[in-house]
C-alpha cells in the first residue's frame, strides 16, 4: 500500500499548483439566525423594498453539497459586507435589527461577564463578521466541498451560490480535476493523508488540499473527463430538482411533514418500498384510503420510474472516468486491484470497472 501511495504522489503536482487558484472557505456570518433566511422571508423583505434583492445570494450548507451538483435548498443569504450603506436597504435593516443583541461586536474592553452578541472586530452590527476580502471568487464557476467529509462530495457550481463556514470552494471551472477529486483513487489516498474526525469522516482543510497530487491529463482524457463530468452534473440536477419537487409533493398531497431517511433518497426505492415508507412517515393512526395508495402508485410510475435510468447511466459515467483516472495516474491491472482490495469505508462505486 505504502508504494501505491508515493507512486499516486509522485504522479502529480500540489492541487495549487496544478489549478492555479487556492482553496477558500464559505462565508463566516457570526450570526447565522440573522442572516440565513428562508425563501418565504427573501420574498418578504424583496417585496418590502426591491433593492433588498441585490444583496440576498442563495446559499449553500456543508450539507447541501453533493457529487457533481449541489442540491440548493432553499436557503438564502444576506450578504451584508463590511462598508455597506446598511440605509439603502430599509427592509434587510429592520430584520437585522430583531437580532441586535446578538449582532453587536464585543468592545474590546468588556469585562461585564458573558457577551450576547458576537466576537470582537472591526465589524458594524448589522455586517457579516468576517471581512471576506475574495467575496468576488463566489461569482466565478467553482468546485464547492465540505469542510467535514463523509463521502467524496465535489460539486461544479456555475450559478454564484455563497456557502457557509463549513464549506470550501476552488474557483476554477475544471471538469478533469472535478473527475478526480470525486474518485475512488483520491479517496484511496485522502483516507490515508487527511486528518480523521469522528466518525471517520476526512476534514480536507484548505493547506491540505492544497498539496493533493493532481496528475496532469491527455487533451484526450481531458475531453472525454468535461463529457461525461457534463452529463453527470446534468444527471445530478435533474435527480435533485424531481427529489425536492416529489418530497414538497408529498408534504403537500399526503401530509408527510417529516420524510423517512429512506424516502429523502426516494429514487432509490421501488414502487413497493417507497409506499412503505410514506406509510411510516404518517404513521399507524393515518393509514393510506385506497385513493392515496393509488395515488402514491401513479406519481411512481410518472416521476420515480423515469429517473431509474438515469441512475444506470450515472453509475456508468462513473466507472467511465474512475477508469481515466487511473489511467492518469499510470495505475496497472495489480494497483486497481490493490486500491480496491484496501478500499476505504464509503469508497464511491462498489468496485473496479467490468473492463479492468
Amino acid at each position: 500500500m505504502n508504494k501505491l501511495l508515493e507512486k499516486i504522489k509522485a504522479q502529480g503536482v500540489p492541487l495549487v499548483e496544478y489549478a492555479g487558484v487556492k482553496p477558500y472557505r464559505g462565508v463566516v456570518t457570526g450570526c447565522n439566525d440573522a442572516f440565513v433566511v428562508d425563501t418565504a422571508t427573501k420574498e418578504s423583505l424583496v417585496e418590502q423594498d426591491g433593492t433588498a434583492a441585490d444583496v440576498i445570494r442563495p446559499y449553500l450548507r456543508g450539507q447541501d453539497i453533493t457529487r457533481w451538483h449541489s442540491g440548493w435548498d432553499g436557503q438564502w443569504m444576506i450578504f451584508a459586507r463590511r462598508g455597506i450603506d446598511i440605509n439603502a436597504y430599509p427592509s434587510i435593516k429592520k430584520h437585522l435589527e430583531r437580532f441586535r443583541s446578538a449582532l453587536e461586536p464585543k468592545p474590546k474592553n468588556w469585562s461585564g461577564g458573558d457577551w450576547p452578541g458576537r466576537k470582537p472586530g472591526p465589524y458594524q452590527w448589522y455586517e457579516i463578521q468576517d471581512s471576506i476580502g475574495y467575496w468576488r471568487e463566489f461569482d466565478k464557476p467553482k468546485i464547492s466541498y465540505q469542510v467535514i467529509q463523509f463521502h467524496p462530495s465535489y460539486a461544479l457550481d456555475r450559478e454564484g451560490f455563497l456557502g457557509n463556514d463549513k464549506t470550501f470552494f476552488l474557483p476554477i471551472d475544471d471538469a478533469y480535476l472535478l473527475a478526480v477529486l470525486n474518485s475512488p483513487l483520491m479517496w484511496w489516498h485522502n483516507w490515508r493523508t487527511l486528518t480523521h474526525l469522528k466518525d471517520e469522516a476526512l476534514s480536507p482543510l484548505g493547506y491540505m488540499m492544497e498539496q493533493l497530487p493532481i496528475a496532469q491529463p491527455t487533451d484526450q482524457i481531458q475531453g472525454e473527463a468535461e463529457i461525461a463530468v457534463g452529463r453527470l452534473v446534468e444527471i445530478a440536477h435533474t435527480q435533485q430538482t424531481t427529489r425536492r419537487q416529489l418530497l414538497d409533493w408529498l408534504r403537500v398531497e399526503h401530509d408527510v411533514a417529516k420524510p423517512t431517511l429512506k424516502l429523502k433518497a426516494l429514487l432509490d426505492l421501488d414502487s413497493d418500498a417507497f409506499v412503505v415508507e410514506v406509510r411510516k412517515a404518517r404513521g399507524r393512526k393515518r393509514p393510506l384510503t385506497s385513493a392515496a395508495l393509488a395515488n402514491l402508485r401513479d406519481e411512481y410510475a410518472r416521476s420515480i420510474a423515469p429517473m431509474r435510468p438515469l441512475a444506470t447511466e450515472a453509475l456508468r459515467l462513473e466507472h467511465h472516468l474512475s477508469d481515466l483516472v487511473n489511467a492518469v495516474y499510470h495505475l496497472t491491472p495489480d494497483e486497481i486491484a490493490l486500491l480496491w482490495q484496501t478500499a476505504p469505508p464509503r469508497m464511491p462505486l462498489d468496485g473496479p470497472s467490468v473492463d479492468e
